[in-house]
């Protein structure tokens, strides 16, 4: 079985999260949930299924009601009282994913954390359990952005995000996308700024990488409006750091790439993600069935003029000779 690639979605106390969940969760047509630490689990629309985890600070787990009243829970399953990413030892947080996995079989797990949760340390102990870190998400409240930046913790939720989520935009109160823009770039200047309500498209970006276990060709789709894709393949191995290095140095137009390659001297694939020039590559056994002799890669940005010839080229020098 493919290992189950995890988002994160962070935010500020109040930032929306829940907002972002409920949209994701309206995509599918069914779903599982757990109260206190709570899980959802849904069926997308591409025909994933999702768990969601969400975190709740304090002994009532309100956002849990919320969610498990969207009409998409069929079971409440309390798995931990408090946080996810801080109150379970590592021994407890491997085997709650691994329980989890298990139950619901799941193609993609999202945890959201607590509001005064730093998703980057959640990213690094997922990490050291080898679980592959799809994308982190930081939804930010454009109404209270000046008081989210004058906490450390709100900062550093902003500083890890591989993608910005902007909401309440559609207040009179926000400072507007360009203001909020202006001061999120002193923080994090690789994670792309969408705005709320995130329609499927949108969705798709967000939460895009990996491939769930039922898909065996990577397909290339532009998840987005303004956003373009371009695919490569090749039927024959790719040397390993070579590809590790191009796919590392990326035009910060090209917001995601993925796919399934071959390296040579390799006896099984590897499944590699890059989020907002974050580059993860691992082996994937599971897919040594599926996966041709070569490589699938896809390419997912702006301005895809500007990058692509020379990225497709740079591509084709990194097959092995």
């Amino acid at each position: 079985m493919i290992t189950v690639p995890v988002d994160i979605v962070g935010g500020f106390l109040g930032s929306g999260k829940t907002t972002l969940l409920r949209r994701l969760l309206e995509q599918g047509t069914g779903a599982r949930g757990t109260g206190g630490v709570t899980l959802t689990m849904a069926a997308g629309a591409a025909k994933e299924r999702v768990a969601v985890v969400v975190n709740e600070f304090g002994e009532i787990g309100i956002d849990g009601l919320v969610v498990g009243g969207l009409g998409y829970g069929e079971r409440m399953v309390e798995l931990s009282s408090g946080c996810i990413c801080c109150q379970l030892d590592t021994l407890h947080f491997e085997i709650a994913l691994d329980e989890l996995c298990d139950d619901v079989k799941p193609d993609r797990i999202v945890i959201e954390t607590s509001g005064v949760a730093d998703p980057g340390t959640l990213s690094d102990r997922l990490a050291a359990l080898g679980r592959p870190l799809g994308s982190v998400i930081t939804v930010v409240d454009t109404v209270n952005l000046i008081h989210v930046l004058s906490e450390p913790i709100g900062r550093d939720q902003i500083a890890a995000a591989d993608f910005v989520v902007l909401s309440k935009l559609d207040l009179p109160d926000t400072l507007g996308a360009a203001a909020a823009e202006a001061r999120l770039r002193v923080h994090n200047r690789r994670a792309p700024l969408l705005h709320n309500p995130i329609d499927g498209g949108g969705l798709q970006l967000l939460f895009g990488s990996g491939l769930p276990a039922d898909r065996r060709n990577v397909r290339s789709s532009a998840p987005l409006p303004d956003l373009e894709s371009v695919s490569w393949s090749t039927d024959r191995p790719l040397e390993r750091q070579a590809t590790l290095d191009l796919l590392g140095a990326l035009p910060p137009d090209v917001y995601r790439a993925k796919g399934v390659v071959r390296y040579a001297g390799a006896s099984v694939p590897a499944l590699v993600n890059v989020t907002a020039g974050r580059l993860q590559s691992q082996w994937e056994p599971a897919l040594a069935g599926a996966a041709g002799p070569g490589g699938a890669l896809v390419f997912i940005g702006r301005d895809l003029a500007a990058w692509r010839a020379e990225l497709l080229a740079a591509l084709d020098a990194c097959v092995a000779g």
